[in-house]
């Protein structure tokens, strides 16, 4: 797993909560100023290449789905947080929280 970049990460947070959705379901979630409809559809292909989500057609357009859990991603990201910023010493996040 690779970490996200912010903007993907905001799909990907959408995408978790609608569980499936087109790139228009997505955009929607999104407060204003909305990004553009080309913009979302860009990162959910980007999404799709890093293996991220999948697709099923539907008519002429496509649902979006996550094959990576949120769950999973939190996990992916408390280690790489643990690992690079806090030497893998939990106390030490820990405090910082408290």
């Amino acid at each position: 797993m690779e970490r996200l970049t912010p903007a993907e990460e905001l799909v990907m947070l959408k995408l978790w909560k609608l569980e499936k959705a087109a790139v228009k379901d997505i955009q929607e979630l999104f407060v204003n100023p909305k990004p553009a409809y080309n913009t979302t559809s860009t990162i959910v292909r980007i999404l799709e290449r890093k293996k991220f989500i999948k697709h099923q057609s539907i008519g002429r357009g496509y649902l979006y789905s996550p094959k990576i859990t949120r769950e999973s991603y939190r996990q992916y990201l408390l280690k790489h947080l643990m690992d690079n910023y806090f030497d893998g010493v939990k106390n030490d996040l820990v405090a910082l929280i408290k």
